[in-house]
């Protein structure tokens, strides 16, 4: 029985994942892995889409099917948002990149801030009534090669933040160890981290907004940050699924 496309896009996806294919390097011509496998041209031809769909490769004009994967970076658990990281500059997307090994610049993040009236679902997690004013301070992520990875929007009383750098700063993160930097400075800087994620499909706008190929899945992030029992942060947003590995070491209680 002849090689199926789905048989030979597994073939190709392990030989990806397992760091076989460096991004930029071209997968074998369709005749050439035809020949190979046994396989006529139109299989490869829907293996290699398969492939596109998912993320892995891309076909581009005179290079052929091109790997675009690159390996996860790793996404810390509550590490991630330590007061020491804080005090040294380090804000929390920045702690996955040093812990995945890549470069990170304050600049990665696109930040656009306002203040609008809060959602019944904002107002909830902030102890506020609905309609109430906030600050919503939302930021795409991009990683060294300008991919966007995350889009994360949070909200604060306006009580809290007032006239901060999470109000004013519009260039990069706010504070030099980003929001919870500038928290710390008021005397609420979070002492505990509640998040929810999921992973889902995007929506077209979604996927246009993350600049995602094919089926790409998201992971779906909400976030509480306390200081004591006081909610200081509201937070949403969308992580490319591809792009995460979740890491989390967590005491087991008795």
């Amino acid at each position: 029985m002849r090689i199926t496309a789905e048989e030979l896009a597994a073939h190709y996806r392990q030989a990806i994942w397992a760091g076989q294919y460096a991004v930029g390097e071209p997968l074998p011509r369709a005749v050439d892995a035809a020949q190979e496998f046994d396989a006529d041209r139109k299989t490869v031809l829907d293996a290699y889409k398969q492939l596109a769909d998912e993320g892995l490769v891309e076909v581009k004009r005179r290079a052929g099917t091109v790997v675009t994967y690159q390996a996860p970076m790793r996404w810390l658990g509550a590490e991630r948002y330590s007061r020491s990281l804080r005090a040294r500059g380090v804000p929390a997307f920045a702690a996955d990149r040093e812990a995945s090994g890549e470069t990170w610049r304050r600049t990665d993040q696109t930040p656009t801030v306002r203040r609008t009236a809060a959602t019944a679902e904002i107002a909830d997690a902030l102890g506020l009534e609905a309609g109430a004013e906030v600050i919503e301070r939302a930021r795409l992520v991009r990683d060294a090669d300008g991919r966007p990875t995350t889009w994360l929007t949070s909200w604060y009383r306006i009580s809290d933040v007032e006239g901060t750098e999470i109000e004013t700063s519009t260039t990069g993160t706010a504070g030099s160890g980003g929001g919870y930097s500038v928290l710390d400075q008021k005397g609420i800087g979070p002492t505990e981290v509640t998040e929810e994620l999921w992973p889902r499909m995007p929506s077209p706008a979604e996927r246009e907004l993350l600049e995602l190929p094919g089926s790409i899945p998201v992971v779906d992030f909400t976030r509480r940050a306390r200081h004591g029992t006081y909610v200081v942060e509201y937070a949403r947003g969308l992580y490319v699924g591809p792009r995460f590995r979740w890491t989390y070491t967590t005491p087991i209680p008795d």
